[in-house]
Formats: C-alpha cells, structure tokens, sequence
C-alpha cells in the first residue's frame, strides 16, 4: 500500500509542479503597466537616435525613411528619402531654432521656416510630450503583453486616430500598433494601418548629448 501511495504522491506533486511551472513561465507584465511605465519614462528623455520607415502609402507622408538625433528641445539632424515626383530622393536637414536646413543631392543648404517639416516629416514630435511617443504609449487602449525576451516585452494596442496622427501624420483611423519596451523605455513602436501601409519607428541612444548647429 505504501509504494501505491508514494507512486500517486508523487504524480500528485509532479502535476503541481507543472502547472507552477507553467504558470510562472506564461505569467507576463500586464501591458498597460508597461506602457504606462513606458510612458513616463519617456517623458523624461532628454535625447534619442531615432529611425523611421514607412512601408506601404501613407497618404500625404512624402517620406520612406529617416535617420537622424534628436533633443527635447525640437532641434534634430539627419538624413532621410522622400518621393518626388515617382522617385526617391536623399536628402540632409539640419532642424534648428526657427529654421529647417535643407539640403538635395545637389547644391547647398537652402534655409526654410521650421514649420515646413511637418510638409515631409517633422522628427521633433518624437519627444514632444504633448504629442510624441509618450503620449502614444499613454493614450494606448486594450495593451496586451505578447512575448517577453531577453528583458524585452512586446505589447499590442490600439491607438487612437487623433493620437498616432499626431506622431504619424497621414494616419485617419484607429491603428493596431506594436510596442517594444524595456524598462521604461520605448525602443520600437510598429503600427499597421487599416489600409496595409506600416510605419516602423525604433529609438535608441537615450540621453546621450546632441547638439544641434545650423550649417555653415
């Protein structure tokens, strides 16, 4: 009797064991915490290294991609491609003070008002508290955490129209979005248009000093 005892004890206890285990291991943060962790922390970025990329049409967004650094203070360098005129041209900008600096693959820097970035892209939104990747993560509904690897946790949610167009001008509906965040940092946000256009934006190189001068 005893060893049929010990034998069902024993399965008794390897199935607790089990659903302990599995349950410790599929246990994840929940996805608003991390957002709104996210989301503060964000608020308190001084700089960021960002890249874009739009695949797909987003409707009047003339730029594919972008590369640039960026500071709290609106004032970014970079690079990015823009179609004109059914082909995509590189260009150099140097956003600074009151004025965008803007460069072709040919000639110098012509100098225009600031406010004509938001006609191609304007990278200062970026971290615009207002408006920028924090106030994505912070207006995020039904955040749901999917993976959690390496410290780095996947969150799905949605974003509201008037929200993600103030990030990503040429969205116009509601947008299924994908959240990469560690600690409290964003490192990637994706969002899939109704349409099929995506938009990829990954941060890097926070709080690392970016001084931004106008060209020469």
């Amino acid at each position: 009797m005893f060893p049929r005892r010990a034998l069902v004890g024993s399965l008794v206890l390897a199935l607790v064991a089990g659903c302990t285990s599995s349950g410790g291991a599929g246990s994840q943060p929940e996805g608003p915490e991390l957002l709104a962790r996210a989301a503060a922390g964000m608020k308190a970025v001084t700089s960021t290294h960002f890249t874009i990329k739009v695949d797909g049409e987003l409707p009047g967004v003339t730029v594919k991609d972008a590369e640039g650094d960026l500071n709290a203070a609106g004032e970014s360098q970079g690079r990015a491609k823009i179609e004109q005129f059914g082909q995509l041209i590189e260009v150099e900008y140097v956003l600074v003070g009151q004025d965008l600096h803007f460069k072709g693959p040919t000639g110098g820097f012509t100098k225009l008002p600031a406010a004509l970035a938001g006609q191609v892209y304007d990278p200062s939104a970026i971290l615009d508290p207002d408006k920028g990747v924090a106030h994505v993560l912070g207006s995020a509904r039904d955040a749901k955490t999917v993976s959690v690897d390496d410290g780095v946790a996947v969150v799905e949610a949605t974003v509201p129209r008037d929200v993600a167009a103030g990030l990503v001008p040429g969205i116009d509906a509601d947008v299924r979005s994908e959240f990469s965040v560690r600690d409290d940092r964003l490192l990637k946000a994706v969002f899939t248009l109704p349409a099929g256009a995506k938009v990829t934006i990954d941060l890097s190189d926070f709080n690392k000093p970016v001084t931004v001068s106008p060209p020469a």
